[in-house]
């Protein structure tokens, strides 16, 4: 178990706090529920020890908003009252349990073992609970029910790591498995009549229409598009953000390929590449590099077709220092629409020792999660974020695609033209095997055509293409990292976050 105290007199419990650690708990100690309330949000707790009377936020406040942020967390008040009614307050304001000063070793060890027991309890109804939901059918006929059941997944894989039911990994892993590989059963049943008949889900080119038009009545309207993010990291972000905003959740779909050039041009232009090709033809790039050179052009003709005559700033931040330098100018333009581009993986990984933080991540996804976790908190977009909110601006936080973690090589077959990506390739005269890659031309997913028999072949749930010849070197140099572009649940389902300050 581990365990968190917040006292602003830390240092005389240090006899307390060695005597849980000779008893095999994991202690933390902070001083203030400020800095306790951060450790929360940087760690997994499994119980707080919070004193009831501290300067600045008292025990009940750092109580309540850590039960906001995560009512799982055992909460046990240290106090000198006694009193029936201070104790029905502490039960009202969902205390799991108190502890009467003077403090006595005994004492607080029993309390720590009577929660354990509670958790031990918990985590049986939690493992039947996840019997009984996750092994119902995973072959869904709406969107919102994958919305639905990716969420669960999601739900579940912090239940897992959070409660340590190792014993529910491996089929934890199967049923995510099955369920992509169902998805994307569905998607191909269903994309192509969902572009055609502008229906379904809300994809990349609806979205400024969905969700950005409608939000245009409280002005300035921050729109910031974090690349690479997932559903799951975003429900970590948002989870951090609640605390200073009050967040109306949705999801929306990327188009396919699940890819920057594609998914980030069409949501920025309002239009499928497709269209894009026809109307813009000089702001679609056919080559590897520079695909979303045009993407503020872009997004300046969509403001012009909607006639839509707000003053507007584009901003990629590729650094750190991009936005920082920007800072002020942000904070205090006169513009509408304040659109910000967050690379947002590659901060995530640089925020590391690289070579660590890929070990850690090929090796258990969990990882990942929790980086993201204390990278966000740590972040200059995340005080950004704050800035805002004292400003009281309506923001928008949503991505332009996900990925996941390739697992299974799939031999591609096709002429010289064809494309490097592994999740996606285009080419001429594609073969491929149709339990792993879906194949068809691109006016079927509404993209433009380079030449006369272009055909393109997307992956579907955790393959990835490698060619004929030298399998083996591509197995061994791609297996296991991340990738997008395909049809799985990490790549398409995308979190939508509108935010406005909290008062």
């Amino acid at each position: 178990m581990k365990i968190l105290w917040i006292d602003d007199e830390i240092e005389l419990l240090k006899p307390f706090i060695y005597f849980l650690k000779e008893k095999g708990y994991e202690v933390r100690a902070v001083s203030n529920g400020v800095d306790g309330l951060n450790k929360i949000k940087e760690e997994n707790f499994d119980l707080v020890l919070v004193d009831e009377m501290m300067p600045g936020l008292d025990g009940l406040e750092v109580a309540q908003k850590i039960k906001n942020y995560d009512p799982s967390i055992f909460v046990v008040m240290v106090t000198k009252v006694s009193d029936e009614a201070f104790i029905d307050e502490v039960y009202a304001n969902l205390i799991d349990d108190f502890i009467l000063k003077p403090l006595n070793s005994m004492q607080i060890l029993a309390v720590i073992k009577r929660l354990l027991e509670k958790k031990e309890i918990f985590k049986e109804s939690l493992v039947r609970e996840y019997l009984r939901i996750l092994s119902s059918t995973k072959n869904f006929e709406r969107i919102e029910e994958w919305y639905d059941f990716y969420q669960q997944l999601i739900k579940w894989r912090e239940y897992i790591v959070r409660f340590s039911l190792d014993d529910l990994r491996e089929s934890y892993e199967d049923i995510l498995r099955e369920a992509n590989e169902n998805f994307a059963q569905f998607i191909e049943e269903n994309y192509i009549y969902w572009l055609k008949n502008n229906s379904g889900p809300i994809f990349s080119h609806q979205f400024f229409e969905k969700f950005i038009k409608p939000n245009l009545d409280k002005l300035p309207l921050y729109w910031i598009i974090f690349d690479s993010l997932r559903l799951d990291q975003g429900v970590i972000i948002y989870n951090i953000l609640k605390e200073h905003f009050l967040i109306k959740q949705n999801f929306y779909c990327s188009i396919l390929p699940s890819a920057t050039p594609y998914s980030r041009n069409a949501l920025l232009s309002g239009l499928t590449p497709e269209k894009i090709f026809k109307y813009y033809p000089n702001y679609w790039v056919f080559e590897n590099t520079g695909q979303n050179r045009y993407e503020e052009e872009l997004f300046q003709k969509l403001l012009m077709r909607e006639k839509i005559s707000l003053k507007y700033i584009y901003l990629k931040v590729l650094k750190i220092e991009d936005l920082i330098e920007k800072l002020d100018y942000l904070l205090n333009s006169d513009a509408g629409i304040i659109v910000i581009i967050v690379n947002f993986l590659d901060f995530l990984i640089h925020s590391a020792k690289e070579g660590v933080f890929i070990k850690e991540i090929a090796e258990n996804e969990d990882s990942l999660l929790e980086f993201t976790k204390i990278w966000f908190n740590s972040s200059w977009i995340f005080q950004f974020l704050k800035k805002l909110k004292q400003k009281k601006r309506k923001i928008i936080i949503t991505s332009d695609h996900g990925f996941i973690k390739v697992k299974k090589p799939t031999v591609i077959h096709g002429g010289k033209e064809i494309s490097l990506n592994l999740r996606y390739k285009s080419g001429g005269g594609l073969r491929v095997d149709k339990k792993a890659a879906w194949l068809l031309a691109p006016k079927d997913l509404e993209l433009p055509q380079e030449f006369l028999g272009e055909e393109y072949a997307i992956c579907k749930s955790d393959y990835y293409f490698i060619y004929p010849t030298k399998p083996r070197e591509y197995e061994k140099t791609y297996k296991f990292t991340y990738q997008h572009g395909g049809i799985s649940m990490q790549e398409m389902i995308l979190p939508v976050g509108i935010l406005s300050p909290l008062d």
